[in-house]
């Protein structure tokens, strides 16, 4: 019954017309603070809407003062750390699964950003959240950060941090994607098809970085972006929403469309 409910309540996540999620999170005041595009809950409503994205990420005390006002997915996001923390790599519970569910979220999320000072800390926090949530009906959705010296093993290190974190059963993964995006096939091998990979945006850059991200995920088959600084803090959030919600239907139209082969600038073209 449980995996019945958490697929259900992912799919809230899901835009039936393309099956890709767009998620903008929306948890940096914690760690950042009042930084520009999320200053006041007012100016995000202005432009948050559910015709443009299909879930947000929140902490509880955000998620109050917004999510009464949106109509899409609501993510809970469960730990977090200050900047000036001396290990803002280990973040810490601060809120429960209990306390999503009375807040009415349709998901809970947990960043773990893996090193060696981290990963012990880590593994016992995605258990401990995973037994929790499941026994809500709950899904959960990690995201992955890696923090290790790489030495050229980025992605063999990212594959078995997105391993360890299926292993204790989380049901979807959000990822940073690889410099080099022709490798995504490979950082999903084994994992697409089970758990849903949304990959990151990063700090905000030129937006046809994030439309060439987008058309990766449609042309490698992923399953969606979970973006944040590089929709609030631009001039016209909403409008580039609408330019990746419309990329990632166009990439499902068979006939008088543009499939995963077509190139980025006729997916463009589409998509304004």
């Amino acid at each position: 019954m449980s995996e019945m409910a958490r697929k259900r309540r992912w799919k809230r996540f899901v835009d039936p017309q393309s099956g890709k999620a767009l998620v903008v999170p929306l948890d940096h005041g914690l760690t950042m603070g009042p930084i520009a595009g999320i200053n006041r809950p007012e100016d995000i409503l202005r432009w948050l809407s559910a015709e443009a994205v299909t879930g947000v990420v929140l902490h509880k005390g955000f998620a109050e003062r917004l999510a009464g006002g949106l109509g899409c997915g609501l993510t809970i996001q469960l730990n977090g750390s200050v900047s000036m923390d001396e290990q803002p790599d280990l973040k810490q519970l601060v809120t429960s699964v209990e306390a999503a569910v009375r807040l009415g979220a349709d998901a809970v999320s947990l960043q773990t950003n893996f090193s060696a000072a981290t990963a012990s800390h880590n593994l016992r926090l995605i258990g401990r959240v995973v037994d929790e949530a499941h026994a809500w009906g709950m899904p959960v959705l990690n995201m992955v950060y890696d923090k290790t010296p790489t030495n050229g093993q980025s992605l063999t290190c990212m594959r078995h941090f997105m391993r360890a974190a299926v292993e204790l059963g989380v049901d979807a993964l959000k990822v940073a994607a690889p410099a080099t995006l022709e490798r995504i096939p490979e950082l999903l091998d084994g994992i697409r098809g089970h758990t849903p990979v949304l990959f990151a945006g990063g700090v905000l850059a030129d937006e046809r970085a994030l439309l060439e991200l987008a058309s990766a995920v449609v042309r490698y088959d992923a399953d969606g972006i979970c973006v944040g600084r590089n929709i609030f803090q631009r001039a016209n959030p909403n409008a580039t929403l609408k330019s990746l919600l419309a990329m990632f239907r166009a990439g499902t139209v068979a006939e008088g469309g543009f499939s995963r082969s077509t190139p980025l600038d006729e997916g463009i073209k589409m998509a304004m």
